[in-house]
């Protein structure tokens, strides 16, 4: 293959990968605030008609950085609104939207990861926090701790002291060696057989989500995500 056929061979990948990126945008601007984004406005309509979803992105986007200057915002529910008739008589539509301040990218990420080392834990199941260890310069360790334990409140994990999992394995493992006393048995509805350690590390370039399962000390997930 001669260099021109690879030159154009790269711009139409380059072309349809930009195209790619346009359209995830648009779609997710349709989509309902996800869980951490926080809204700012809504039933917000757009200052101008327009005829594509793409286009009244953009400009949605636009305008809610120059409303909302300084924070890191996000267009949601994107959808048709009125009919504009303009001046040469061709038809467009105004947009309604919703503005959300999106969550910092670190901490973005630091959910990405959670998100695939947990895929194989069942909802209702119980976490503690292991360690978090804070590298990049930026990230506060209590804020990240805090957020982390609302993200796996908000996806239907329990959330427990670290001592409170280990005692309640303890109290498992003194039943089966049957050294134990009957009136503090750990149930298996209070226990549920299964608790999950969860450390997360922040540094500069990565972050890193480990899941240990504590009654067999296996790692349920190693997950490391690109800043």
């Amino acid at each position: 293959m001669n260099m021109k056929k690879l030159a154009l061979l790269a711009i139409a990948i380059l072309l349809c990968t930009v195209h790619s990126m346009a359209q995830e945008d648009y779609n997710k601007a349709q989509r309902p605030p996800q869980q951490k984004e926080t809204v700012l406005g809504r039933n917000i309509q757009t200052r101008g008609g327009h005829d594509s979803y793409q286009y009244a992105y953009n400009a949605a986007l636009r305008e809610a950085r120059q409303a909302y200057s300084g924070k890191t915002v996000g267009i949601r529910n994107l959808s048709k609104g009125d009919l504009k008739i303009n001046p040469d008589g061709s038809v467009s539509y105004f947009y309604n939207y919703t503005v959300v301040e999106l969550p910092d990218p670190s901490m973005q990420k630091v959910y990405e990861a959670i998100n695939k080392a947990t895929r194989e834990v069942y909802d209702g199941c119980r976490f503690a926090i292991d360690r978090i260890t804070i590298l990049d310069g930026q990230s506060e360790r209590e804020v990240v701790k805090s957020n982390i334990i609302d993200y796996l409140l908000g996806r239907g994990y329990k959330v427990v002291a670290k001592e409170h999992l280990e005692k309640l394995y303890r109290e498992q493992q003194d039943q089966q060696s049957g050294i134990y006393n009957p009136n503090t048995t750990v149930k298996n509805n209070n226990f549920s057989a299964v608790g999950y350690f969860l450390s997360v590390r922040i540094d500069y370039g990565y972050v890193q989500v480990q899941v240990v399962n504590v009654s067999t000390g296996e790692f349920e997930g190693n997950v490391t995500v690109n800043l």
